[in-house]
């Protein structure tokens, strides 16, 4: 299975959220003076870092990002800090700990950002585990972003550095997801939202649409439908309306697609039916 659909993003501007606290590395200063020093001028894209030290920092940060966004900005933001399981972690002081802030709460603030900016956000939580701020995904609600990246397991603050380093080597010279994601180290994950749309749906024709798995679907839909004693034509009538009711229904897969990812795909729903039945992707 393919690891992209999409080239390209469209960005203006790299906005640093720098929750690491003073006393470590700063891998986010780091990052910001690198920016500044690979980018073509001093406009294009905007580098913007913001050193955050409490939780009302960190999401009055979000806040200020999201009204760049009406206006016209189209951000990736990157998240600097520790993170685990239960969530992203800022406010630390010396032997005591800070606040933990649910992966919800910020997929929440990050979904806002999206809609903001027409769905172009690209995120990178350069946080241990911070592919976890995948967790509260789902096709029902609008995508909290065009791409995230974030390593699945604690990594060091070098191993952290080096890949950001590298993954924005090839953004800032050529916006291309496809090569980026490549020189990221086997730690992180790298997402597409809309590879994740292809996927879930797909699965839902796979168990619903196709084979013995749709004369399933059909059974158990006139079982709903009619009583046991229902008469021949009736039960007719009613498979019939089954069968229909179980066929793939681009109607159906573009009222999903306008609540997740509502600036469209790069694929189309015959693409999608295509790889349902088969397993490939569209090109």
């Amino acid at each position: 299975m393919p690891s992209t659909f999409v080239s390209g993003i469209s960005y203006s501007a790299i906005e640093i959220i720098d929750c690491v606290p003073a006393w470590e590395m700063q891998t986010g200063l780091s990052l910001y003076n690198h920016l500044r020093d690979i980018s073509p001028n001093n406009s294009a894209p905007r580098i913007t870092r913001r050193v955050v030290s409490s939780e009302e920092g960190f999401w009055q940060a979000l806040n200020s990002i999201e009204a760049d966004c009406q206006v016209g900005w189209k951000p990736i933001i990157h998240i600097e800090g520790h993170a685990g399981k239960a969530g992203f972690e800022v406010g630390h002081r010396p032997n005591l700990a800070g606040s933990s802030l649910c992966w919800h709460a910020l997929v929440d603030r990050l979904r806002a950002i999206n809609i903001a900016c027409d769905f172009n956000l690209g995120v990178f939580v350069a946080a241990c585990e911070g592919i976890e701020a995948l967790r509260p995904l789902t096709i029902k609600t609008p995508a909290p972003y065009m791409f995230l990246v974030g390593p699945k397991v604690k990594v060091s603050a070098d191993v952290m550095k080096t890949s950001a380093r590298n993954f924005y080597d090839v953004i800032v010279k050529k916006p291309d997801l496809n090569r980026a994601f490549d020189v990221l180290p086997t730690q992180f994950t790298p997402f597409l939202a809309e590879r994740f749309f292809a996927t879930v749906y797909a699965r839902v024709l796979k168990q619903q649409s196709f084979g013995q798995r749709r004369k399933e679907r059909v059974n158990s839909l006139v079982k709903m439908a009619l009583p046991g004693d229902a008469l021949p034509d009736q039960l007719h009538a009613v498979r019939e309306m089954a069968k229909v009711f179980s066929r793939p229904d681009a109607d159906r897969f573009e009222a999903a697609q306008r609540v997740f990812l509502p600036a469209g795909l790069s694929f189309t729903f015959d693409d999608l039916v295509e790889f349902a039945r088969s397993g490939k992707l569209p090109e």
